[in-house]
């Protein structure tokens, strides 16, 4: 009896285990931010760019727009600097937004981070040269 007892406990415990993982692996691309303000960059992408969406709108979406993209480090996946100011509060907030797609090139899922906010440059101005590098000053030097 003691054996039969042990026994159904294994399986329960078994089972239960099974549809924790189950449940836990199938909501990880529903995963959604909790940040308010990152909130409204997640619902406008979810909006324009459904699972789904060929990684080619995805790309066209992001540079018609101007979203800075970042190396991705990874074939299959995009990453962009989304910046977006909140019309309630009227401050910026800066996502790193990873698009991840399938074999298929199609979107699989969206992950949204914040970032830290810069300084947004001033229409006309020069762009910040890289450090260790020398800033163009456009003339040439006789050699």
């Amino acid at each position: 009896m003691a054996s039969r007892l042990s026994s159904f406990a294994v399986r329960i415990s078994v089972l239960v285990m099974a549809a924790l993982c189950a449940l836990l692996s199938g909501c990880g691309d529903m995963m959604k931010v909790d940040d308010p303000q990152l909130k409204q960059i997640e619902d406008m992408l979810n909006a324009q760019l459904p699972p789904g969406t060929p990684s080619s709108l995805v790309f066209q979406f992001v540079t018609a727009r101007g979203y800075p993209i970042e190396p991705a480090g990874r074939s299959d996946a995009l990453m962009v600097i989304i910046r977006h100011i909140d019309p309630e509060k009227l401050k910026p907030v800066t996502a790193r937004v990873t698009f991840h797609f399938d074999k298929n090139d199609k979107l699989i899922k969206t992950d949204v981070v914040r970032t830290m906010n810069e300084p947004i440059p001033k229409a006309g101005s020069p762009p910040t040269p890289e450090p260790g590098t020398e800033p163009d000053t456009g003339s040439k030097t006789p050699q």
